[in-house]
């Protein structure tokens, strides 16, 4: 199916699927109401002509101006070759979104992830703790509002350091040379 073929199709299923919709580098992307996101994402799975069997990943977007973060679920069809990103804003402060561990077992660990990094909380899951930071970490380190330790030990200008030597080899820089090697010759 094409990426507008998929849209028409959730619009064919039922209209209240879609909030909106775009297309961009070859993938449909779809706005899912919270109503529906678990409804459409059961459909996605077990249609015949969708067969999105494989939930590849899931990640947020902080909209600091809208107070909101967006899910984005990236699903794929191994057999059919397609793809969809099923999208859906809540709330920066108690955001909510169904699970879709019982649809994809993968979608599990990567709730518990974004939940963890950007403090969207994830309705029905199963076993929502902690992958990457300790236990004690509090804040979402992927939400824009995040302050870095570093920057508040120290203010960063986007300077080098004054006094740094210019001639000095950094990662990604040949280091500068001042004599021409010998090429071995007549003399």
């Amino acid at each position: 199916m094409t990426p507008e073929e998929i849209v028409a199709h959730l619009q064919e299923v039922d209209a209240s699927f879609v909030e909106r919709s775009d297309i961009q580098f070859g993938q449909a992307s779809v706005w899912i109401p919270h109503h529906k996101w678990f409804e459409a994402a059961t459909h996605l799975k077990g249609c015949g002509r969708c067969r999105f069997d494989m939930f590849t990943f899931m990640s947020g977007v902080d909209w600091p101006d809208d107070n909101q973060i967006e899910v984005v679920a990236h699903l794929y069809s191994v057999r059919r070759q397609h793809h969809l990103n099923m999208k859906i804003r809540v709330p920066r402060d108690g955001g909510r979104v169904p699970t879709l561990s019982g649809v994809w077992r993968g979608a599990n660990w990567q709730e518990r992830e974004t939940w963890e990094l950007f403090g969207v909380e994830f309705e029905g899951h199963p076993h929502l703790v902690k992958l990457l930071l300790p236990e004690a970490f509090e804040g979402f380190p992927l939400r824009k509002d995040f302050l870095l330790m570093t920057r508040e030990a120290k203010e960063w200008e986007g300077r080098e350091e004054p006094g740094a030597p210019d001639s000095s080899p950094r990662p990604g820089r040949a280091p500068t040379t001042t004599t021409a090697p010998d090429k071995g010759g007549a003399h």
